[in-house]
């Protein structure tokens, strides 16, 4: 006779298989996009039965949503715990350590980079989304920070939002790109200096000089 679950908080089977679906799910969508995957491909690198996944999100849409809205919340999360372990330092240094830790989250999930780009350029509902729920956000939280850099120091760079929007997308569309970018300049496949070139490029070149 088959168990029936009562109501409360859901097993750990249950949390661990919604996990595997979104990890599956999260690799897929960066890699191929909305359109080019299919959860019967999700399901099978999973392992479970792709009638689950309908009925835990919803369909491949809500999937979608979830994951995108949990890849933002974690980036947040990433991003106002750094800010949280500098509090007296200056407006400058917050600015530069909230940017090194998005490039070493980046580079860490190159994942997430991937997702912030796919279907950004289509007019579609899924780039409103991708733009509210990842773009608005991070623009939102480096526009302030470099505000008050620019503010603490006097003079504020020409284009200020724009250089903080070509931050965001310029490093996600590097770390997409770093094999390519790697076939053109010499010592792109070394993390150490990879990142050492982002961060003097982006932060110390092109975000607030």
């Amino acid at each position: 006779m088959t168990e029936r679950r009562g109501r409360g908080r859901p097993k750990d089977t249950d949390t661990d298989t919604s996990a595997a679906i979104s990890r599956a799910a999260l690799q897929r969508f960066a890699a191929q996009g909305f359109e080019a995957t299919s959860l019967r491909e999700i399901a099978g690198d999973a392992g479970v039965d792709v009638a689950l996944i309908s009925y835990r999100f919803g369909g491949k849409l809500g999937l979608w949503k979830g994951i995108v809205s949990q890849a933002g919340a974690d980036l947040r999360k990433a991003l106002e715990e750094a800010l949280g372990q500098g509090e007296a330092a200056s407006a400058r240094h917050r600015l530069d350590y909230s940017a090194r830790t998005f490039l070493a989250y980046l580079l860490e999930r190159p994942e997430v980079p991937r997702l912030l780009l796919r279907d950004i350029t289509i007019d579609s509902d899924r780039s409103q989304w991708l733009l509210e729920t990842l773009s608005l956000p991070l623009h939102r939280h480096f526009i302030d920070l470099a505000q008050a850099a620019a503010k603490e120091r006097g003079s504020t760079p020409a284009h200020l939002e724009f250089r903080v929007a070509n931050f965001i997308y310029s490093a996600s569309s590097t770390v997409v790109r770093r094999e390519r970018l790697g076939e053109l300049v010499g010592g792109m496949e070394d993390d150490a200096q990879f990142a050492a070139a982002l961060e003097k490029v982006l932060i110390e070149g092109a975000l607030m000089p």
